[in-house]
């Protein structure tokens, strides 16, 4: 969790957080958050244990859209040149809580919203760390068909000196320049266009702890128990223990398979309310389901072979 707050529950439309320290709580914050459109709307419950509800209606968390698109071209540069740009508009005078469940998007990836925290000044100090780690995970996580060099940019980049959120948007413009020059400078103040998908992408459902008792301590025991899917490759066995399980070549990948026929992010195994699905992430070789190619989502059972490039497997539920 983050060094400021504590999350209490989660629904559909709301989201309902209290703060770690309630001492730290600066009532001041919520009148700058009132006239920021990129603020998600909230309001404070109890003032004693500094609880709060935020207003998340119409958006999803970062980590849910991110896991599940797919960018193309120059779709990654636009995405996040208005990712950051809002995340520093917002964070000018209020302490925006940099965190992939704490950021929100809207379906299309066309809106963000920031949950912000009412703390006294003092302790913004950890939001350093906190942007760097959420710029981290941003770069491992985002996929992408073509601009390759976009995650190796902002890895190489937070290793800087000059590491800051106003420097990387001017960084990641200069890359977008290189990679993808335009013939007559004249159009070069256009070059920032808008990003929308298609079709929205929907959040992923979870399952969230309202109380510490007994019979909710029962019911997280049973989520953890439901994730007991693996790939068997001839005598290695690979635990399925995530909600998004990504499978290919890459360092970040839960299955890793060093094969030459298998993409970096070949593929993914996705657990939603205890049943799995495959889908494949655009890769060179495909991945096949009981020998027909994955071209959607697929849901997997128990038995069934897959194929990654040249790689088999089977696999395994219960």
């Amino acid at each position: 969790m983050t060094e400021w707050i504590e999350q209490d529950k989660k629904d559909e439309n709301h989201l309902y957080v209290h703060l770690k320290d309630p001492s730290l709580l600066d009532l001041s914050i919520f009148d700058r958050m009132s006239n920021d459109d990129f603020c998600l709307p909230c309001m404070l419950t109890n003032e004693k244990s500094a609880s709060i509800v935020y207003a998340t209606e119409g958006y999803i968390p970062l980590h849910d859209f991110l896991s599940q698109y797919v960018f193309e071209n120059e779709e990654g540069y636009i995405f996040l040149h208005q990712l950051f740009e809002q995340a520093i508009a917002s964070n000018r005078n209020k302490p925006v809580l940099f965190d992939p469940d704490y950021v929100f998007v809207s379906g299309f990836g066309d809106r963000f919203a920031f949950v912000v925290v009412p703390i006294q000044i003092s302790n913004w100090m950890f939001q350093k760390d906190m942007s760097e780690k959420w710029v981290e995970y941003i770069a491992k996580t985002m996929q992408t068909t073509t601009a390759f060099e976009i995650p190796g940019f902002l890895l190489k980049f937070l290793k800087s000196a000059e590491f800051s959120l106003p420097n990387l948007v001017l960084g990641l413009d200069n890359i977008r320049t290189l990679y993808y020059p335009k013939k007559f400078s004249f159009f070069k103040h256009r070059r920032i266009q808008t990003f929308k998908v298609k079709e929205p992408i929907q959040a992923f459902h979870r399952n969230h702890a309202v109380e510490s008792s007994s019979e909710d301590k029962t019911q997280l025991l049973q989520v953890q128990v439901n994730f007991s899917a693996y790939l068997v490759i001839e005598q290695d066995t690979y635990a399925l223990s995530n909600e998004i399980n990504l499978v290919g070549r890459a360092m970040i990948c839960d299955v890793r398979l060093q094969d030459i026929s298998v993409s970096l992010k070949h593929a993914k195994i996705v657990c939603e309310n205890d049943r799995y699905y495959i889908q494949d992430l655009k890769s060179t070789n495909k991945t096949y389901l009981n020998g027909k190619e994955v071209k959607r989502k697929m849901r997997l059972k128990n038995g069934m072979k897959v194929r990654f490039g040249d790689v088999e497997c089977e696999f395994k539920e219960g």
